[in-house]
């Protein structure tokens, strides 16, 4: 409720301003992720569904931003027209190179992008929106972005849960050093059995990567290497847990098909939020896709992923689609 006071107050202010936009945009995603992963005794769920997201809100100076909306979901073969709404209310700062966020805002254009090894790519489907802070800095050669994620508040029977992440990417001519992480924190609840206990659980990814795609007749030919990271504990146990492995990923892509692999070799990890196919000491991804469409408005895109683990070899198929449509007004001035 304090943070609902906050925004609201600042929009208040924002109408003193002297250019003033109001802007609105209708989102569509629509989703449909087969996982056939029996052959390594993974849960192997069918994931069909779209996503409705109107916003509406002001613009003020180019600079300040409220935003109003909602993320209404609707999973194919259930019986509600909705199977879950998330509230959408943010204040976002954009200067020169500085992107701000606070509130409940999208997740998709913000932090999609992380590593699937810390953050599954079905997060995007059922948890839309973040609940927090972010803050971006991002020149020609240079992006930094930390973010905090406030999931659950502590109650008599739920959790206390937030999850923290920081990534960044610094370029120098042909080369590149990414790193990513994450810190998961999983307090108690008011009332808990003694055999509950507190989990915190932190992993990151350093890596040196290498474009050639100026160099070839390719529209992307890039490769990365680096480490992979993971610290878990339980405060009820008291040690560390401390997986660490080699991981490598390459990208080639000609007009609208491109191959992605990813590589991890190393111990086992135990991240909290990241794709399970990780707590296998050997793994490789093989994406082949296909780019329909990658509009700025509208974009498609059709994948057929390979999981090969020791002993076993997976596949997924997986169709995106999103389409946004907005438009901003000019208000007149004093016009309230």
């Amino acid at each position: 409720m304090n943070r609902f006071i906050l925004i609201l107050s600042l929009f208040f202010c924002f109408l003193d301003s002297k250019a003033q936009m109001l802007e609105w945009d209708f989102g569509f995603f629509g989703f449909a992720d087969n996982h056939e992963y029996s052959a390594s005794g993974r849960v192997s769920p069918t994931l069909i569904g779209l996503q409705f997201i109107p916003e509406v809100g002001l613009l003020a100076d180019s600079t300040h931003r409220i935003r109003f909306g909602a993320n209404i979901l609707h999973e194919f073969g259930s019986s509600q027209i909705s199977s879950k709404i998330t509230p959408t209310i943010y204040y976002n700062y954009i200067k020169e190179n500085i992107s701000f966020y606070m509130g409940v805002f999208p997740r998709a254009g913000l932090v999609d992008g992380f590593s699937k090894a810390l953050l599954s790519d079905t997060l995007q489907y059922f948890r839309p929106n973040l609940s927090g802070i972010l803050f971006r800095y991002e020149k020609s050669n240079i992006f930094q972005q930390v973010w905090i994620d406030w999931n659950s508040k502590q109650t008599e029977t739920q959790r206390e849960q937030f999850l923290v992440g920081l990534s960044g990417n610094i370029k120098a001519g042909d080369f590149s050093f990414k790193h990513e992480g994450v810190l998961w924190h999983n307090a108690l609840t008011k009332k808990h059995d003694d055999n509950i206990h507190l989990q915190d659980n932190l992993a990151f990814t350093a890596r040196v990567g290498l474009d050639l795609s100026p160099h070839v007749k390719l529209d992307s030919l890039a490769f990365n290497v680096g480490g992979l990271f993971s610290f878990s504990r339980d405060r009820g146990i008291g040690y560390w847990n401390t997986p660490k492995g080699l991981i490598a990923e390459g990208h080639i892509a000609y007009k609208s098909f491109y191959i992605h692999d990813i590589l991890y070799i190393g111990e086992a990890q135990g991240i909290a939020l990241g794709d399970s196919f990780y707590s296998e000491s050997k793994y490789n991804r093989l994406d082949l896709g296909w780019q329909a469409l990658n509009r700025k408005r509208f974009s498609a895109k059709l994948a057929l992923s390979f999981h090969f683990t020791p002993g076993a070899i997976d596949n997924q198929q997986t169709l995106n689609l999103r389409y946004n449509i907005g438009a901003k007004h000019k208000l007149k001035d004093n016009w309230y």
